[in-house]
């Protein structure tokens, strides 16, 4: 387990002194091989029945996109109007989650480099950073803890959390872990890839059975 994701574990325990952890591991089919694996863990506070959700990814060989511009090191506004002219090339991850309940939800980032985060609602299309873009952070000087205090998220609606990097420079990629907390469940949904590579392989898996019945068949006869 990398540095990281320690320190996120031990936030996540600071912030919550009282939970019931479950925890999972899937392999993600969306993710290239310098990310094969996202861990989440799921904790339930009693009596409050707050939750929250963590995962962990690379952004190292991913997709680029040019970022927005934010107020930390550039001097930006929050939300972001314009495009950054440092980061015009840098990887990012995206993830889209959903919550059930409407509330204020915070968003803990740890990242091994000098991480940035966005937050955006409906839609994410890394052609057009800057539409549907709800909040960004840039946590300068304290680089690789970027996050977000009191969003106000609504039950039922996507978001998309987009995890990158400052500017062009090998500094500005890596290992990252994001935990979501709030007062209502969390959701985080499967890239569309995925999907269609679960139903792709489950129609080639029931071919493979279908012609293995009918070989049988044949045989018999």
């Amino acid at each position: 387990m990398s540095q990281t994701i320690k320190k996120s574990t031990v936030a996540e325990n600071h912030l919550l002194p009282l939970c019931i952890k479950h925890s999972i591991r899937i392999a993600s089919a969306a993710m290239p091989a310098a990310s094969v694996a996202i861990a989440l863990s799921l904790s339930v506070i009693l009596p409050s029945e707050a939750s929250t959700i963590s995962y962990s990814g690379d952004t190292t060989n991913l997709p680029t996109f040019n970022r927005p511009q934010t107020e930390g090191f550039e001097g930006g506004t929050n939300p972001p109007t314009s495009l950054s002219i440092n980061g015009t090339a840098v990887p990012y991850y995206s993830q889209s989650f959903l919550v059930d309940t409407t509330g204020s939800y915070n968003i803990a980032g740890s990242q091994a480099f000098l991480g940035i985060q966005f937050l955006y609602q409906n839609s994410f299309n890394p052609t057009t950073p800057l539409v549907n873009l709800l909040s960004g952070n840039d946590p300068f000087p304290d680089e690789g803890t970027s996050g977000f205090n009191g969003l106000s998220l609504t039950a039922n609606n996507q978001y998309f959390l987009v995890t990158t990097g400052f500017d062009n420079s090998n500094n500005s990629f890596g290992t990252f872990t994001n935990i979501i907390i709030g007062p209502g469940n969390i959701t985080l949904v499967p890239e569309p890839s995925s999907i269609a590579s679960t139903v792709i392989f489950g129609i080639f898996g029931s071919s493979l059975i279908l012609k293995r019945n009918l070989k049988k068949l044949k045989s018999v006869n």
